[in-house]
This record gives C-alpha cells, structure tokens and sequence, in this order.
C-alpha cells in the first residue's frame, strides 16, 4: 500500500491557486463594467451640450406653447388668466380644425405618394449607365435648391389661366378656362404636385445613393436565373431598399405636414378653405383671428396627432430586422 503524503504548504497553494481562478474568472467582469462606465460617462459628457441645445430651442418652445394652451390669451404678449383645458374644449369642438385635419391627411398621404414615386423612378434613371444620366445627376438638383418663393412664383406663371404653359396646352386639347390654383376642386392637387416637384430631388439622391450599395453579384445572379425586370426589382431592389424607404417616409411625411409657406405664399389657404391645412389653419387662428391661445392648444392637438401617427407608421412599416 502506497500512502500520499503531502509537502508542507500543499494546502496553501492549492488554496492560492484556487483564489487566483476564482479572481480571474471575476476581475474582467468588473473591469468590463467599470470600463463600461467610463465609457458611458464619457459618452454622456459629450452628448450633453447638443442635449442642452435640444432642449433650449425645442423644449422650451414646446413647454412655452404648453402652458399658452392653458390661459385665454388673444394677440400675443397681451395679459390673460388661467383657464385650464376650457381652451382645449373649445378648439376641439371647432369643427374648422377637424377640416384642417383632414385636409392635412389628403396632402401627406398626396406628398408621399407623388415624391416617392418621383423619387424612385428618378433614382432608377440616375442608376443607368450614361452620358445623359450622369449629367442628369447633377441638374435633377435644381427644384430642390430653388427658394420656396420662386417656387411659388414659377408655378403661378405656368398655371396662369390667360398666359400660363399648362393652360395653353389644356387649350390645345379642347380644355378652356382651367384655373389651377383658384378652383376649389384643384387646388390642393396642384398644390400637391408643386411641392412635390420642389422637394423630390431629395428623396431621387436618398435613394439613388441606397441603390448603390445593392451589390451587382445580386443582380447578375438574378439574370443569370432569368428573372426579369419587374421580378428583379420587387424581390431584390425594393426589400434591400426598405430600411431607406422607412425612414425617408417617416422624416418626409413629418415635413410634409409641417409645412405653410409653399400654400400660404401661392394660396393663403383658399380658395375659401379648400387648401387650409392644420399648420395653415394654426397660422390663420393666431395671426389673423389673434386667438393665441387657441392657435397653442391647436399646436399641441396637431403634435399629439402626429406623434400617434408616426408610431403607427413604425409599428406597421419597420421592418422586422430592423
């Protein structure tokens, strides 16, 4: 029979090394987190000045409106009392701001509508190989870079009922006396097709540039399977393109509906009410009727409205890897 024995301090340095183990498999995880941290920390500190900036020119602006929501304030500046939500009722049950709204709804779901489609089929254009269609990638830029107000003045010009281009050629085809801008019936859809005009380009470059990154071993492989055009482009070149198509919806449509100058230059809301937007109306209600309180609970209505609006739209468009 063989009988271990065991050296003085065996004990000691197996209990060392246990210690040792048990230090390494530890340690990291807290140098990990404490890294971590720092990082963390640092990360914060370099956000907080844009986080300030933020916060000064919209939260303040917004707390502002908030709280001019809850007074009876008429031309702005002037002294008024607390109220509560009577000036919310009161807007509410203004059947003009629910016109507003739903006037609103037909002029974004007409912006996306017409700028994606312009965009995309721009895009695609762009996306061939060319003389033309590199030249093109530089002057397809003009609508964008033209003022709001040239804008307003050029579509005037060419929807002028006595000398305007479009006129001449409805003439041309038997139709007289087309007034764009002064029929009730048409001007929200001309209103819609000028600023989509202006702002297209935009959306033309997102998506122009998103076409780049698809790789051509995709489509060359699609070719080689006999896919054609129509199937090559919905199975390949639409899904890779949905994360941009997101959010270039989510931040266009937001735009969209914020927008007052290109109506209210051209239009001012008319004829009648026809083109009076939620944002138009808001203007109008503070600037004309000099009911600023209103035109505050108005605002915060149209940001709730919004908001809800833009988390339906990621809930039902997002993508699921994303």
């Amino acid at each position: 029979m063989t009988r271990q024995v065991s050296t003085p301090g065996t004990e000691e340095v197996a209990r060392a090394r246990q210690a040792d183990a048990i230090s390494e498999t530890k340690t990291p995880a807290a140098h990990r987190r404490n890294r971590l941290g720092r990082q963390d920390l640092l990360g914060f500190l370099l956000v907080a000045p844009l986080v300030l900036l933020i916060l000064l020119v919209i939260g303040f602006p917004l707390l502002n409106t908030v709280l001019l929501s809850l007074r009876n304030q008429g031309i702005a500046g002037s002294p008024s009392d607390f109220v509560g939500l009577e000036t919310y009722r009161k807007v509410l049950a203004t059947s003009g701001l629910w016109k507003a709204f739903g006037r609103s709804a037909v002029w974004l779901i007409g912006n996306m509508v017409v700028q994606t489609l312009l965009g995309f089929v721009t895009a695609l254009l762009l996306s061939r190989v060319g003389r033309w269609s590199r030249a093109a990638r530089v002057w397809v830029l003009l609508p964008w870079v033209i003022p709001t107000v040239a804008v307003a003045v050029i579509w005037q010009w060419l929807t002028n009922a006595n000398y305007g281009i479009f006129a001449k050629l409805l003439g041309a085809l038997g139709v007289n006396d087309a007034r764009f801008f002064a029929d009730s019936t048409w001007a929200m859809p001309t209103l819609i097709v000028m600023n989509s005009w202006h702002w297209f380009p935009l959306g033309a470059v997102i998506i122009f540039g998103a076409l780049q990154t698809v790789p051509a071993e995709v489509y060359e492989a699609a070719k080689v399977d006999g896919a054609s055009a129509w199937h090559t482009f919905w199975h390949i070149t639409l899904p890779m393109l949905q994360p941009v198509l997101f959010a270039l919806g989510l931040v266009g449509s937001l735009w969209s509906f914020n927008i007052v100058d290109s109506i209210y230059l051209v239009t001012k809301g008319g004829p009648g009410d026809a083109s009076t937007t939620a944002p138009v109306f808001i203007y109008d209600t503070a600037f004309k009727a000099f009911r600023t309180s209103e035109a505050a609970a108005a605002s915060v209505a149209a940001i709730v409205l919004i908001a809800v609006l833009a988390w339906l739209y990621i809930r039902l468009a997002k993508s699921e890897e994303y």
